[in-house]
């Protein structure tokens, strides 16, 4: 969790106590039972949009970490089959090379 999530949700659950408590003095009642549960209310979702921007940024990292992974892998194959080919190239030409020469005689 950052810093500015935390002040971010501390607003919000400030926010919602003043506003509670402003609605209610302006209806004549200032039941602190309600002030309470609307912070209650404001905190616990601040949290919960907290905890969802935490398990995308490791769901992110994640998947950067398998990105990153399977491009090491492509190229690691990529490589092999290169090489591979390059082998099988050189011999083919080798291989005609020689019958050619063969045909000339």
């Amino acid at each position: 969790m950052e810093v500015k999530d935390i002040g971010l949700a501390v607003v919000m659950i400030i926010s919602s106590m003043v506003l509670t408590y402003k609605w209610l003095t302006r209806l004549g009642d200032s039941d602190p039972v309600i002030i309470v549960s609307a912070m209650l209310l404001v905190g616990s979702l601040a949290i919960m949009i907290i905890l969802l921007d935490v398990r995308l940024r490791n769901l992110e990292e994640a998947l950067n970490t398998k990105e990153r992974s399977i491009r090491i892998n492509i190229k690691g194959v990529e490589d092999n089959l290169e090489k591979k080919i390059d082998e099988l190239s050189k011999s083919t030409s080798n291989t005609i090379g020689e019958f050619s020469k063969r045909m000339y005689r």
